[in-house]
């Protein structure tokens, strides 16, 4: 039994998958506000005691501060040393990022998981706490892309840089022309990133059309804790896949479950 960790900025995804697909699925939303032993002793101590034996540790971490305490979590709690995914792991996807080690686990895996799911080439848009949207080339190669920030960032830069601005949860207005501040902050927050979201998204498609046969267009694909929210305003979008990463990790275990299985 598989047990895959998305650790990003914001929110800690946990999965538990099994031969038949996904098992179990939970998160912390604000991790932050917890120490590392309470985040990860915690919640692995959960996924002890309430399923059966974890052989196999995942992980895709944005913050290494982390990977330590979770290292020791998973050797004490289920005799297992977490791998965690970054460049250096074989993912049979070139890289054309300069350095490679640069980029994001996340945006890796997830790139990856995509490709596998759908083919080449690919525009990937994450929108969490940064807005990510990421290119894979018509070859497969995973190629970079744009980091701007997300709606949870705009917000707070918004207040904590203006004396009355309120700090407002992203959330869709139904009409964009706000009647309060605190309606015209949400509606700037929400529009400006649906905005942004589908200026970006047009214009890495338009750069990977230059480069594609003319017969290939890009397949989008739309991910990220704000994803779902944002759907509905971004019409280019193909599929949208909730756990992008954690299936990705899944991907990559299953490769080596299959290769420790032809080895024995």
């Amino acid at each position: 039994m598989l047990l895959a960790i998305d650790i990003g900025n914001s929110a800690i995804k946990f999965a538990i998958y099994e031969a038949e697909g996904l098992l179990h699925r939970f998160s912390v939303a604000t991790w932050r506000d917890y120490s590392p032993e309470e985040l990860f002793f915690d919640r692995l101590k959960y996924v002890e005691q309430r399923f059966v034996r974890i052989d196999l540790v995942m992980a895709a971490s944005v913050v290494p501060e982390l990977n330590a305490t979770l290292t020791k979590a998973s050797q004490e709690l289920f005799q297992v040393t977490p791998i965690f995914v970054d460049a250096g792991h074989d993912m049979e996807m070139p890289i054309k990022y300069d350095p490679p080690e640069h980029a994001g686990a996340d945006r890796l895996i997830g790139a990856f998981a995509a490709r596998q799911k759908h083919g080449a080439p690919l525009v990937i848009c994450s929108i969490g706490t940064a807005m990510v949207v990421d290119a894979v080339n018509a070859a497969g190669e995973y190629i970079g892309g744009v980091i701007a920030p997300g709606p949870r960032l705009l917000a707070e830069s918004l207040h904590t840089n203006t004396a009355l601005l309120p700090l407002v949860q992203p959330k869709r207005p139904e009409k964009i022309i706000g009647k309060t501040t605190e309606d015209a902050v949400a509606s700037g927050i929400y529009y400006g990133s649906a905005a942004m979201a589908e200026g970006l998204i047009r214009r890495v498609e338009n750069e990977l059309r230059e480069d594609a046969p003319h017969d290939i267009s890009p397949k989008i694909v739309l991910t990220g804790g704000y994803g779902h929210l944002m759907l509905e305003d971004l019409p280019m979008v193909d599929v949208y896949e909730e756990n992008l990463v954690l299936d990705g990790l899944r991907i990559l275990a299953d490769r080596i479950t299959d290769a420790h299985h032809a080895v024995s």
